[in-house]
């Protein structure tokens, strides 16, 4: 990593940690109760909290849970960021005759074909 990415990520760290920590008060809670509502030990959310360290995803998900806010709030302190839905494209009504002419242009194919092949069978049995 290039000094930039290591002062963006100590940034990123310290937002992160001072959102737990304030996350972590605000509810009420202390470091141990945090710590046992996650399998992990006390150590852990006092390194996430000095900026030390950082939880891992899984345990993201669990605080988001445990801290009743969104993975956003605790990773950028937004509380969403909203990305457009893409806009659904109506096929044209020229496009969809298209295509069903296409699938009875194949379904004759494929019946005449069975036909053809039923035929050929019947003329060797001698029927």
């Amino acid at each position: 990593m290039d000094i930039m990415e290591n002062i963006e990520t100590e940034v990123m760290n310290m937002n992160i940690s001072e959102r737990l920590q304030e996350l972590r008060k605000k509810e009420g809670y202390s470091q141990e109760q945090v710590a046992e509502m996650l399998g992990l030990s006390r150590q852990a959310i006092s390194k996430w909290e000095s900026g030390q360290g950082k939880p891992e995803i899984d345990n993201i998900i669990k605080l988001t849970e445990i801290y009743h806010v969104s993975a956003d709030y605790i990773l950028l302190g937004t509380e969403k960021i909203s990305v457009p839905a893409p806009e659904k494209k109506e096929l044209s009504h020229e496009y969809k005759k298209a295509i069903g002419i296409i699938a009875i242009i194949a379904a004759t194919a494929i019946i005449t074909v069975l036909f053809i092949t039923a035929l050929g069978l019947l003329s060797r049995l001698g029927i």
